[in-house]
């Protein structure tokens, strides 16, 4: 009884421990889990969103933060996410098919890397 006492206390007072549990509780009560993904062309965000459509979503952005906003009447969701000047706003597209939102962001053209000829 009191290595396991020991035990419940070691792991209730890590606060890492704490955090992790708040933050799976975040995501199972929100259903939605993300992915970014980084390439030579911008970036891709896959958002799981099931039973939103594009209707109940929202998307924002400024110099500093992309908002995704998803709200209906049973469930609602906020995820920011800290994005700066190199991506072209203008030129984002984003779709919702079977519970996945996808977000393309692509860089502007002058920060793409590119090839230099040698001659």
């Amino acid at each position: 009884m009191l290595l396991t006492s020991s035990i419940l206390n070691d792991f209730f007072n890590d606060d890492f421990a704490i955090r992790r549990m708040k933050n799976d509780f975040e995501v199972k009560k929100n259903h939605n889990t993300n992915d970014v993904i980084h390439n030579e062309d911008g970036a891709t965000i896959k958002l799981k969103v099931p039973g939103f459509n594009k209707k109940s979503i929202d998307i924002s952005v400024d110099s500093e933060t992309l908002i995704i906003e998803g709200k209906t009447e049973d469930d609602s969701f906020t995820k920011r996410y800290s994005v700066d000047n190199k991506f072209d706003f203008n030129l984002i597209d984003a779709k919702v098919i079977d519970g996945l939102l996808t977000l393309s962001l692509p860089y502007k053209a002058e920060v793409k890397p590119r090839k230099i000829k040698v001659n």
